[in-house]
Order: C-alpha cells, then sequence, then structure tokens
C-alpha cells in the first residue's frame, strides 16, 4: 500500500477535509492501487467511491461497484490481479476536473510501472480510458471509447474498455452484470493466448 500523502489538488483536499468531519471513521485520503503486482490483469476505474474507497482506503470495496466487481472477480475464479483508479481521491460529487486527472497521471505512470507481468488493462468508464491511452502516448482522436473494444496499447499490454459498473448504468441497463462478465472473460482468453 503506497502512503504517500499527495497535496497537489486544493479543491479537492478541502473537500475531504470537510468530509472527514462529517464521516470521521472514514479514510479520507488518497486511495492507492491494491492487489498482486505480479498480475497480468490491471483494472482501472474512475474514482474512489464516497462510501466505498474513500470509506476503506482499498479500491472496490464497500459500495455498489466495489462490491459488484469482486462478486464477478469471485465467480469468475480471478484471483490475480490489480485494481486502483486514475483519480486517487473522492472529488466532489465524483467529478474530477481536467487538473485533477492530471494530476494523479504521474501516481498512474508509478503504479502501472511497478506490474512487470501486465498483459491486460480493464478501464472501467470513459474517464479512465481516456487516461490509459494518455499513459501510453496514444490519443483518443483515433481510438474512440467504446465498450468491449480491445487495443493494442504496446508489444505486450492490450487494453479493454468497459462502461463503468456504477449504480446509474447498471439500473439505467447502459450495462449488465452479463456485459461485465464478458469484458472479464476476454481479459482471460487474451491472457491465455499470450
Amino acid at each position: 500500500m503506497n502512503t504517500i500523502e499527495c497535496r497537489l489538488c486544493r479543491r479537492i483536499e478541502t473537500h475531504l477535509k470537510k468530509l472527514k468531519i462529517k464521516y470521521p471513521s472514514y479514510h479520507c485520503k488518497p486511495v492507492w492501487g491494491s492487489g498482486n503486482l505480479n498480475s497480468e490483469i490491471c483494472i482501472v476505474g474512475l474514482a474512489p467511491g464516497l462510501h466505498g474507497a474513500n470509506k476503506t482506503g482499498i479500491p472496490f470495496t464497500a459500495d455498489y461497484s466495489g462490491l459488484l466487481i469482486r462478486e464477478i472477480l469471485y465467480e469468475l475464479n480471478i484471483s490475480n490481479f490489480f485494481i486502483t483508479n486514475v483519480v486517487r481521491c473522492y472529488p466532489q460529487n465524483n467529478l474530477p476536473n481536467s487538473d485533477e486527472k492530471n494530476n494523479c497521471q504521474s501516481h498512474n505512470v508509478d503504479e502501472i510501472s511497478k506490474l512487470q507481468n501486465l498483459k491486460v488493462i480493464i478501464t472501467l468508464g470513459e474517464v479512465a480510458y481516456k487516461q490509459i491511452i494518455k499513459l501510453y502516448g496514444m490519443t483518443c482522436s483515433n481510438k474512440k471509447f467504446q465498450h468491449g473494444n480491445i487495443i493494442r496499447l504496446n508489444e505486450r499490454v492490450q487494453l479493454i474498455s468497459s462502461y463503468h459498473c456504477s449504480k446509474l448504468n447498471m439500473n439505467t441497463n447502459r450495462v449488465s452484470k452479463t456485459m461485465l462478465k464478458k469484458i472479464f472473460l476476454k481479459a482471460i482468453k487474451l491472457i491465455s493466448h499470450e
């Protein structure tokens, strides 16, 4: 677990201080990726959920999205993974601005570079997708976000894009558990063909 106390985003820092008063038992600090650094799969979301990772300090735990993703990983018997977010702190109204997204990019580079066996990145949502594309020196102009797309990022790493597993997306049928499972099955298939 990373112990860096980042303070680059003043708006988020102020917001987290207010949240800590409201929810004294919550983490309310940067949330770093967790899982196996030797993993071939990295799951990347947008940011900690207010009552999820912002509460626990562990990505994709305690809230709807976290429980759903962890349930899918369990059902598919995927235990060797690394999971993180492109924005490390819970942003106000869950909407990071462009400066906040860019401020976290150095943390994204740092985490991804530690995954020496990485073969597949699954991005949950368009913001995560765009930040990972940018991290690999690509532009989104010719690599539009689309659920289920597979893009080769370099000679050893591929990206699978997915809609985010937010409650809103699930309730509006933009994405379903079955659709999400198919994304993870694609990842397993890509790894087995390497």
